[in-house]
């Protein structure tokens, strides 16, 4: 079973707060080897389990309810998610690593979101065999642990045999091993990032902690739920960071725009407007044909005449890699114009092979209901066999 606690509730003071848990999860029929819970911070957020009965549970642990069943092929005995909630990925004690993608083929061709689908919660969903992946020349052994780089692109193992190795995601293959301890490892954690421009820092040190003790809490004294010995002690490292008095303050610090996007807990509005903005101004130009050449930057010739013979060097170097990067526009756009005429001819290729299928089914559709096909208006298609065959009746008849 998984149980679901409440942080406030245990760690409260109160004597009389329930300490059972919220939420019981008991779907599974095996042992639980791994739990990975998601990095959402909305009441939206998942939690995947994986169990000796060769299956893994994605669930809603803040209502308790299972959201879909994947069967394995083996007993998984490591789990970790995607920071993006997109996926997870299971180990297996013969050292291979399988890829669970939640936006899978059926993700894709429906509108909504399949994973919080109720009516299709019931009915499990057995993985591709293609998506499992080893490498048997290292012999690595089972795997105990997992863990993944913060942008989801690498993939770090501990195996029984006390390698740790390093597989790619996106080809599903082994890359290198890190080390070779002593013991299994069955424990892996990336650190967090760090080095961001202006992070901001702690401005506090805890000094002391004393653990409260539930007994000395005096209930004559008020309401009871603090005990009297509790204390904490915290030192101040520097200057705290205050907030601006006035809306005419200036703000001290800003961030940049790729500081914001990195930071910003969804992709920034306004920078996805700007980007549409400039991909629409993009495709109007394309539409239109080629773009006359201007010389946005060109040089004044009475200036250039004026200039000294370093500064008319370097105006020199200037006008050539203006008149360069024009004739790789010419080319481009050139290209761009065969390309748009390719695609038209293809698309008309298409369409005519459309229109022959559905004439052709529509007769078939005559015969079979016993109607006489009327052939007088049919054009007659001739394929390479036909015209092969009418080629060499006319060889023989000269001959």
């Amino acid at each position: 079973m998984v149980h679901v606690w409440a942080l406030p509730a245990i760690l409260s003071f109160s004597p009389d707060t329930s300490r059972s848990p919220v939420h019981t999860l008991s779907t599974h029929r095996g042992p639980i080897s791994s739990i990975a819970c998601g990095h959402s911070s909305s009441s939206a957020n998942i939690a995947v389990s994986i169990s000796g009965d060769q299956s893994a549970i994605v669930w809603d642990y803040h209502n308790g309810q299972a959201l879909r069943t994947y069967l394995l092929p083996d007993a998984p005995t490591a789990v970790t998610l995607d920071p993006a909630d997109r996926a997870f990925y299971v180990a297996y004690a013969d050292g291979s690593l399988q890829t669970v993608d939640f936006y899978d083929d059926v993700q894709q061709a429906v509108a909504t979101d399949v994973l919080r689908d109720a009516a299709s919660s019931h009915r499990p969903v057995q993985p591709s065999p293609k998506t499992r992946f080893n490498a048997e020349s290292q012999k690595l052994g089972g795997v105990l642990s997992l863990g993944l780089s913060w942008d989801g692109t690498t993939l770090v193992s501990g195996h029984a045999s006390g390698k740790v190795a390093t597989w790619d995601i996106a080809k599903s293959n082994y890359m290198s091993t890190l080390t070779n301890l002593l013991g299994p490892v069955s424990n892996l954690q990336f650190l967090l990032p760090t080095g961001f421009p202006r992070a901001p820092e702690r401005t506090f040190k805890i000094q002391t902690v004393v653990k409260p003790k539930q007994d000395l809490g005096s209930a004559s004294s008020g309401s009871g739920l603090v005990p009297t010995a509790y204390s904490l002690n915290m030192q101040f490292t520097g200057r705290l960071r205050t907030g601006r008095a006035s809306a005419a303050e200036k703000k001290l610090t800003t961030k940049s725009a790729f500081e914001e996007a990195l930071t910003h807990s969804s992709f920034p509005t306004d920078m996805l407007e700007e980007s549409l903005a400039e991909l629409e101004s993009w495709n109007a130009t394309s539409k239109g044909g080629a773009a006359p050449v201007t010389d946005f930057m060109a040089l004044d010739y009475e200036e250039y005449a004026n200039a000294p013979e370093s500064q008319q060097a370097k105006l020199k170097e200037l006008r050539k890699q203006i008149a360069s990067l024009q004739r790789i526009q010419k080319v481009t756009f050139s290209q761009l114009s065969e390309l748009r005429t390719e695609k038209d001819y293809f698309l008309g290729q298409e369409k005519k092979r459309a229109e022959r299928a559905k004439t052709r089914a529509r007769r078939k559709m005559g015969i079979t209901n016993g109607a006489a096909p009327n052939r007088s208006n049919e054009d007659v298609e001739m394929t390479d066999s036909d015209s092969d065959a009418d080629s060499d009746a006319s060889g023989m008849a000269e001959a």
